[in-house]
């Protein structure tokens, strides 16, 4: 269309337009642009082929509650392996890098295991599971159990396996797998899923290679199951006896934990946009953009020729620009044809404290805390909310313990019962196992059935009370109780003490003992150091310490009776001479064959087998001896004394034995061994906990020990 008749269409339409507006001229100035922008928004969706700009309109967002998720590219799909992997590598990198939430989830998982310890109404089991448990040589779960917190408020789950030692009855090791290497699938007839997890990379490549092969020949005559998991994909079941699932249950409904720090993803993702934008206009800053203009116009220069600066100009101002930026003393020396500027940096650095201090808030929020909890209320602010918060805190932390609890029982479980720990009650001074009534089904005949087993016996494990209350408060409010006539124990009032209360039953007597002994010897001193210089002594002194005369033809008994003793020849030590007479004792033993032992003759030897006196300390090391009693069906050696630490586990493994037999599996043939598929074992095909993670085969046996025999054991 030529350029005159565009022009005409434009004008036809410009009057139309004008026409129209005229027939509503009663109408407000707000209406007609309405209008107008309703028209045109009109034109630029039909197009037609009419000449005119393009307008674009930007729509508006949907209303879909994850659109947000969705755009940013944010994991939300619990049930989805991918987008959980990839959330827990994020949680694991913001724990690492940033100082808030490293330093709120370091708090969570060693503030609730303060004061943790044992304690039981045997001693000798508190002992034993201290040892067992807590001390380095052990388990060691002061230490575990803060690598445990790590995971469950970092990842949102722990996976602890535990290696158990059917031989000596007792846990070997204990580790934390990764969430990522296990599986979970819910049962229909189970209360809990089944855990399947995958070899450790280490193990997958031995098995297949064979190399070294002293290692591979080991590995397989121990374990030749795990000959049939050595593929990437391929998921070994575990028992869950040895693996347990501590996880942070944020959706009911899901079977995978979810972190904690989900609830803050949002403002962490804020939080390094603030970043971003801080880094950019930094760099701005210490980088700025400079625009500079060489040359004048003839006004400038007053004339009628302007000045246009050639390309060698250009070069030598260029390099004059580089040499002054380079050098420490900077200047340059030029005419007024040159005007420099910076483009970009020129702006100052935004104050963003209160976008970061909203979402530092929003982050301890997460948590349960909050500024005034951490720094105190500054003006203006109250403590009002933050009860709130304590409360919140105190309840997360008490239910963490609990759930440390929890899994620490079903670990002292199964040693109590390889162990035989069982519980017991003291009637006339004798101890008799408690016996309690269990619900089960035969898993061949499907029948129902109450049985009666032995109740095992595990100490308390026991942490500090998780109240951020002020403790003295607290005190203060034991000992009111206690003088108002509640009977609070010492031990209750101290469970917040670092303060081992036995150890200072000990201590006190101990000091109590040697106070007395001092106390004697300075009023010794007293009366010797007053008896050498002449001078006088008080009548307490001279009862206690001076000599006194024996009156003629006293009875020694009756002296005796009076509190008085009179040494005799040959019956009491003299300094550092052994008595050589015989004592008392002595003259009144009857031999064995029947003689009389006459009067200061030295009696004939006793076997200490066969009665007789002996030093106190000899008793005390036989009772740390094996004693014979009855022999042991399920061993050929005598059974060793209950006092040896309650090692006693030959009866659980002769049960695992009778009613579990260990199966038999072979290892998986290679490719190139025989030519021919070995068949897969049974247990390997029904997919069953075989092997290294088939559990403790003990556990479940212990209602077939007999009540009477381990009463009669222990009145041994």
């Amino acid at each position: 269309m030529p350029q005159q008749e565009r022009t005409e269409a434009a004008l036809g339409r410009m009057s139309r337009v004008f026409r129209r507006f005229s027939k509503h001229e009663g109408e407000s100035s707000e209406a007609h642009e309405m209008r107008a922008n309703r028209r045109i928004r009109r034109q630029a969706a039909d197009g037609g082929g009419r000449s005119g700009p393009s307008v674009g309109f930007a729509t508006a967002r949907p209303r879909d509650p994850l659109f947000y998720w969705r755009q940013n590219n944010m994991p939300f799909q619990f049930d989805d392996p991918a987008q959980m992997q990839k959330m827990r590598a994020y949680c694991r990198l913001v724990y690492a890098s940033h100082p808030i939430v490293g330093s709120c989830v370091d708090i969570y998982s060693k503030y609730p295991l303060l004061g943790m310890k044992m304690s039981c109404k045997d001693e000798r089991l508190t002992e034993f599971y201290t040892q067992h448990f807590l001390e380095e040589d052990g388990l060691n779960y002061n230490k575990f159990m803060v690598d445990i917190g790590r995971e469950y408020w970092t990842v949102g789950e722990a996976w602890p396996l535990g290696t158990f030692n059917e031989a000596l009855g007792v846990w070997d090791s204990e580790e934390l797998l990764n969430p990522d290497d296990v599986e979970v699938q819910p049962s229909p007839f189970l209360r809990d899923p089944r855990f399947l997890i995958r070899l450790p990379n280490e193990m997958r490549e031995l098995i297949r290679t064979r190399q070294p092969a002293w290692e591979y020949t080991k590995l397989m005559e121990a374990y030749p199951e795990l000959s049939y998991y050595a593929d990437d994909n391929a998921l070994m079941p575990v028992s869950n006896i040895l693996l347990r699932q501590m996880k942070f249950e944020a959706d009911t409904f899901n079977k995978r934990g979810v972190p904690l720090l989900y609830r803050a993803m949002r403002s962490l993702m804020q939080e390094e946009m603030l970043n971003a934008a801080v880094d950019s206009i930094a760099d701005r800053l210490y980088t700025p953009l400079i625009l500079a203009k060489l040359g004048a116009s003839a006004t400038d220069l007053g004339t009628q020729v302007p000045w246009i600066p050639t390309q060698d100009d250009l070069a030598d101002f260029e390099e004059a620009v580089d040499t002054a930026l380079a050098g420490d003393f900077r200047i340059i020396m030029s005419h007024f044809g040159v005007n420099m500027e910076a483009v970009l940096g020129r702006e100052d650095m935004p104050d963003l404290s209160g976008e970061f201090e909203r979402i530092e808030g929003r982050i301890l929020q997460t948590f349960g805390l909050s500024k005034t909890m951490l720094a105190g209320a500054s003006s203006g602010e109250t403590y009002a909310a933050d009860a709130l918060n304590r409360d919140l805190v105190t309840q997360m932390l008490t239910n963490y313990q609990q759930l440390l609890n929890r899994h620490y029982r079903q670990r002292a479980l199964v040693v109590a019962e390889a162990q035989e720990h069982f519980d017991y009650e003291e009637r006339g001074g004798k101890r008799y196992v408690k016996m309690e009534e269990v619900f089960e089904v035969d898993e061949e005949t499907g029948e129902e059935r109450i049985v009666e087993q032995p109740k095992l016996l595990i100490p308390d494990l026991q942490f500090r009370t998780m109240s951020l209350q002020d403790e003295a408060a607290q005190t203060e409010f034991f000992e009111a109780l206690r003088e108002a006539g509640v009977p609070v124990s010492m031990r209750t009032r101290l469970h917040n003490v670092q303060i081992d209360f036995d150890d200072e039953i000990e201590k006190a007597r101990d000091e109590a003992v040697a106070l007395a002994v001092a106390e004697q010897e300075t009023r010794k001193a007293s009366y010797i150091a007053l008896r050498d210089k002449g001078l006088p002594i008080p009548m307490d002194l001279r009862a206690d310490f001076e000599p006194r005369a024996l009156p003629e033809q006293q009875d020694p008994m009756q002296m005796q009776a009076d509190g008085l003793r009179v040494p005799l020849l040959g019956l009491d030590p003299t300094g550092s001479q052994p008595t050589l007479a015989p004592t008392m004792q002595d003259l009144t033993t009857t031999p064995a064959d029947g003689g009389v032992v006459e009067p200061g003759s030295v009696p004939e030897p006793v076997d200490a087998d066969q009665g007789g006196s002996r030093p106190e300390e000899s008793d005390e090391q036989r009772s740390s001896m094996p004693k014979s009693s009855s022999k042991s069906p399920y061993r050929g050696t005598p059974r060793m004394e209950k006092t040896d630490l309650f090692q006693n586990a030959e009866r659980m493994r002769h049960l695992a034995n009778t009613y579990r037999p260990k199966s038999a599996v072979k290892p998986k043939a290679a490719a190139g061994d025989d030519g021919q598929a070995s068949p897969v074992p049974e247990a390997v095909e029904r997919r069953e906990p075989i092997g290294l993670y088939g559990g403790p085969r003990h556990v479940g046996l212990r209602r077939h020990v007999d009540e009477n025999d381990i009463n009669k054991e222990w009145q041994v």
